[in-house]
């Protein structure tokens, strides 16, 4: 029996493919708040050899929400590696290192300075009882091995938390999405403000990943994996693989991202709910997990299936209603005006009615006083236009052959204005043109903004001021 036992499970080896299984797979951050419920979410891919994995699909990757399949994946490859790569080195400088293991930190980062590529950015900041930015974001290789080459050791207590905080935020005022905090340290800390899920936080909601280079010997290697995990970033040894191995590593996780949309199966509901994404790529298989919170929208009412069409028919019911109360009333306003106007003698079809040359041509009563310009041009339709803001487009047609304007009700346009005189001027038809006088008014009638000594020959568009009371006289050929 056991020889038959032993045979089945060597022909099951055999016969079934083997598969690669391990960290290739990184979910960096997750959007539920922006478009809910269509949900973005950022993804590192890598292969055995931690190389980023190019060309993934929809078949590549399945996301699961609570346990169930999410249909309808857009994955998008966003790579690119001529974009910058913007990285904060954190060096720890404190006692608790030996200066054996900060030589090896310093070379280590130098290796991966001179690794850089001519895009990439890179700030240095060091930290032991208190963090110290020695060199802002740069390209300059040989600046930025100074400044590493620069740290020492000294005092005695270690605020890698903090430090990693404040890289943290520095690096969220980056307008990339490609950027992480390399961390050197032994992973001791004593004396930060903040914790482990503090960083975690931060991190997630940045869409930061935290990556720690430490020794083989560190006693937090399970803290310092949880951090870099959560946050999308990894956990590597000086020991356990070559410098450019590690800035690989880094590269490949940071450049090599997917963006992902679907559209949420899950309510708002404020409920914690858990995101997995599966890879499939040849024989290589893996899996990531995260949490997300379907944030409730107290401005945003549910309404039973069906109501949103009730809805909207009341809505569009409504705005027919609302829309025939104003044609209503812009008509009544309209003939409200028509009526006022025709009781004070102006009749608004005389502007689309015709004149006969017959009228325009009849011989006037010859002036004396009338100057002796010819008019160059017949109108067929004359008129006044209030400009000022009081009355202002108001039209006063032109039908007699002489108009009057003052403040008297005898006028043929009265004028409210108390700088205007009982008869302040007039406009007189003589031979087919129009003529403009002053009846010897208090304050005198201008043309043009000219002061009228003598009468003189209107033309379209001249300005006539009386008082503060100014008209713009308008003519048709």
């Amino acid at each position: 029996m056991k020889k038959i036992l032993l045979l089945l499970t060597l022909t099951l080896l055999l016969i079934t493919p083997p598969v690669s299984a391990g960290p290739f797979i990184n979910i960096n951050s997750i959007d539920a708040k922006t478009d809910f419920p269509r949900i973005k979410l950022n993804l590192s891919v890598i292969d055995p050899d931690s190389r980023g994995i190019t060309g993934l699909d929809e078949e590549n990757v399945l996301v699961y929400e609570d346990g169930y399949r999410v249909n309808y994946v857009k994955v998008k490859d966003i790579s690119s590696s001529s974009d910058s790569l913007y990285l904060v080195f954190a060096i720890d400088s404190s006692k608790s290192i030996s200066k054996e293991f900060l030589e090896k930190i310093k070379k280590n980062a130098g290796e991966i300075v001179d690794s850089a590529g001519e895009n990439d950015r890179i700030a240095v900041i060091r930290f032991n009882d208190r963090m110290k930015l020695l060199n802002n974001f740069s390209s300059n290789r040989m600046e930025l091995v100074n400044s590493i080459k620069s740290v020492d050791r000294h005092g005695s207590n270690t605020v890698m938390l903090d430090a990693i905080y404040d890289s943290i935020e520095i690096l969220s005022r980056i307008k990339s999405s490609r950027k992480g905090v390399v961390v050197f340290t032994d992973g001791k800390d004593e004396g930060s403000s903040l914790s482990n899920d503090d960083i975690i936080k931060f991190g997630k909601d940045s869409g930061i990943p935290v990556y720690f280079i430490t020794s083989s010997a560190c006693k937090n290697s399970a803290g310092l994996s949880r951090i870099a995990k959560l946050t999308g970033g990894t956990l590597v040894s000086c020991g356990d693989k070559s410098i450019t191995g590690i800035y690989r590593i880094i590269l490949s996780r940071i450049k090599n991202i997917y963006e992902i949309y679907y559209q949420s199966i899950v309510k708002r509901d404020n409920g914690k709910h858990v995101l997995e994404v599966r890879l499939k790529y040849g024989e290589l298989k893996d899996r990531d997990t995260a949490e997300f919170t379907a944030e409730k929208d107290f401005f945003k009412i549910d309404f039973p299936d069906g109501t949103y069409i009730i809805l909207s028919i009341l809505v569009i019911l409504l705005m027919a209603v609302l829309f025939g109360l104003l044609v209503v009333f812009f008509k009544r306003s309209r003939e409200k005006y028509i009526k006022i106007r025709e009781e004070k003698g102006f009749d608004p079809g005389i502007y689309t009615g015709e004149v006969s040359v017959e009228d325009l041509q009849r011989e006037e009563p010859f002036d004396d006083s009338a100057p002796k310009e010819i008019p160059d041009v017949m109108y067929s339709q004359v008129w006044l236009q209030h400009k000022d803001d009081h009355g202002a487009g108001e039209k006063f047609q032109m039908i007699k052959s002489e108009v009057t304007i003052g403040s008297g009700g005898e006028n043929s346009i009265q004028v409210e204005d108390s700088a205007v005189s009982h008869k302040h001027s007039r406009i007189r038809r003589i031979e087919g043109g129009y003529y403009l006088y002053d009846l010897v008014s208090d304050r005198g009638t201008f043309l043009n903004g000219r002061k009228l000594l003598r009468p003189k020959l209107l033309h379209d568009w001249d300005e006539i001021r009386v008082g503060n009371t100014v008209f713009i006289f308008r003519a048709i050929k």
